[in-house]
């Protein structure tokens, strides 16, 4: 049996992995989580969230809202939030580390209130832009003024909204979109938001208008997603919702027999779901692997090579660096198109995806909006840097469960959406035996 995690001082070394059989539970999507506790923390009464996410990202929500005056009682994966919708000034700055799910969607609601209120992150948040929402909230009256860097967070904001519609880019980040959806019921009035250029990730914009069905809010999609109607009067009432496992975090699963051999069970599988990451299974299916549904599960398997694709991942760009990785198992190329907004996340991922497989001589080219994968193993081992990434981390793991030889500087940034990420692995690559 191979050693295949080695933890120390900030690093991993990840050894080669055997074939695996086992059944895996998929926790809370992160997604869901912070949409949720956002509606929640604005509806009127106690909201009950089953299956919440316990992470970095959803405890700076939490941290943020618990400033504002919402209280949120946890017990377990269980959350009471007990709500109100107009918020209360918070003391000093709100801190929300490298949430970009945080700032994206606090940013607009707290242009809905008439309090000024500063809002930033670490180091990493503060290069990460967000001029276009910015500017699509100054053009409805709210001041927001760069406190640091131009076109990044920390930001100083005062509301409320005013007027009855404004634009907005949606070709760089839907969570602009979907900020902008959750915060102008605060305004009461009949409202519309009407789209400059393409939508990218519509999936997760369909998420967030099934959150705003469950908390009450009545809303309309005008022309083919080119423009949003808020109906006048929409008032937050609290809910009780069911959370979805992650589909994003649910990919490196799906990937792990395919990278080392054998097959896996991934429970709490939805038939249907509004987390368009689950697309990566129909992918996958095409590309050669043996899927089989039954009773909420998923199990995957593969008895021959796979054959590369070529695929538009424009509503699943999240797992389009796991997808990359499963790649270089296949017998053809794999062309990944349309995911530009890659760039824009935690890190660029598609530098960082570049740089991790040039140094371990892997074949990869790459443009603006698209990545080409080679089939081959890695050539030299080789320490790499994912960049604070939660999501750089998972997948270079993966490289090293099928190949070894590789080291993870910094692998603890997981905990951003997934903190018993190593430790999950480490039980199905090294199940102990029973007595």
């Amino acid at each position: 049996m191979s050693t295949v995690l080695d933890k120390g001082n900030q690093r991993m070394h990840i050894s080669k992995a055997d074939p695996i059989s086992a059944r895996v539970e998929v926790p809370g999507s992160k997604s869901l989580t912070n949409r949720y506790l956002l509606l929640a923390g604005l509806a009127n009464g106690t909201s009950t969230l089953q299956g919440a996410l316990e992470s970095e990202d959803t405890f700076f929500m939490r941290s943020a809202l618990s400033a504002m005056g919402i209280n949120v009682v946890e017990d377990g994966t269980t959350w009471l939030v007990q709500g109100q919708p107009a918020w209360l000034p918070p003391k000093k700055r709100l801190f929300i580390g490298n949430a970009g799910t945080a700032m994206r969607f606090l940013t607009p609601a707290l242009a809905g209130h008439s309090f000024p209120v500063e809002i930033g992150g670490n180091s990493r948040m503060a290069i990460r832009p967000i001029r276009d929402l910015v500017e699509s909230l100054q053009s409805v009256n709210v001041t927001i003024d760069y406190l640091e860097k131009d076109s990044c967070p920390p930001v100083r904001i005062l509301g409320p909204i005013k007027g009855n519609e404004l634009r907005v880019r949606g070709d760089a980040s839907s969570q602009y979109l979907s900020g902008l959806l959750m915060a102008l019921p605060l305004t009461q009035r009949q409202f519309h938001i009407v789209l400059d250029g393409p939508l990218v990730s519509k999936t997760y914009v369909e998420m967030t208008l099934a959150c705003l069905e469950k908390f009450g809010i009545n809303w309309r999609v005008l022309g083919e997603y080119r423009a949003f109607q808020i109906d006048a009067g929409s008032r937050y009432c609290a809910a009780e919702v069911l959370i979805e496992p992650d589909a994003s975090t649910a990919s490196y699963w799906f990937a792990l027999p395919l990278m080392v051999g054998g097959k896996i069970t991934v429970a709490g599988i939805p038939e249907k779901s509004s987390q368009g990451d689950f697309g990566l299974l129909e992918i996958i299916r095409k590309m050669g692997a043996d899927l089989h549904f039954s009773g909420g599960e998923v199990t995957i398997c593969c008895q021959e090579p796979l054959q590369g694709i070529d695929v538009d991942m424009n509503t699943m760009s999240d797992v389009a660096p796991t997808l990359a990785v499963i790649a270089t198992r296949a017998r053809t190329p794999t062309i990944i198109r349309n995911i530009g907004n890659m760039r824009i996340k935690e890190c660029d991922r598609i530098a960082t995806l570049q740089k991790a497989f040039d140094l371990l001589g892997l074949r990869m080219t790459s443009g603006s909006d698209w990545m080409k994968i080679e089939p081959g193993a890695i050539q030299r081992e080789a320490r790499l840097n994912p960049e604070d990434d939660h999501r750089m981390a998972m997948v270079f793991g993966l490289l090293g469960f099928a190949y070894g030889g590789i080291e993870i500087s910094d692998p603890e940034c997981v905990s951003k959406t997934y903190p018993k990420f190593w430790d999950a692995m480490a039980a199905v690559l090294h199940p102990k035996s029973e007595n």
